[in-house]
């Protein structure tokens, strides 16, 4: 299925571009997420009219994550309390929600989908890396210390 690229897609191409991918991808993913559209002959003509539009539209998303990912940096580690063991093992776990609150209480804004957590949650006391991804091309990294009650 041919598709015109509303969004910089990693090994597909940037805003603008024509590209064939499989059908389920691009109905069940690009196209619903907004990052695509079908390129048949009325969209390409509506793409070129609304070119500039997209670019300045999406130059203003990629320069909002990277001040939010510079936000992020400059707070360097954040800690999260919670109920542990003599051992050092948590009841429970910390898991990206835990972490997009401990954030948001620092006044950044993340949502879940944008932690990248290695090991999917965190279950005993100690400091931990935590990756964001606020945008295909921006990343930033917050050290997370989880300490005990």
């Amino acid at each position: 299925m041919k598709i015109i690229l509303l969004d910089k897609i990693k090994k597909l191409g940037d805003l603008g571009n024509l590209a064939n991918v499989r059908s389920g991808y691009a109905r069940n993913y690009l196209i619903p997420q907004g990052k695509a559209i079908t390129a048949t002959k009325k969209n390409i003509d509506i793409f070129k009219k609304k070119r500039t539009e997209l670019k300045t539209e999406l130059a203003n998303i990629l320069s909002e994550a990277k001040s939010r990912a510079l936000a992020i940096t400059e707070l360097r580690s954040i800690t999260i309390y919670s109920k542990a063991g003599d051992e050092g093992k948590l009841f429970g776990s910390i898991g990206t929600r835990d972490i997009v609150e401990a954030i948001a209480s620092a006044g950044i804004k993340i949502t879940k989908n944008e932690v990248r957590l290695k090991n999917k949650l965190l279950r005993s006391i100690g400091q931990y890396k935590v990756d964001f991804q606020l945008h295909s091309e921006v990343t930033a990294k917050l050290n997370i210390i989880i300490a005990a009650k």
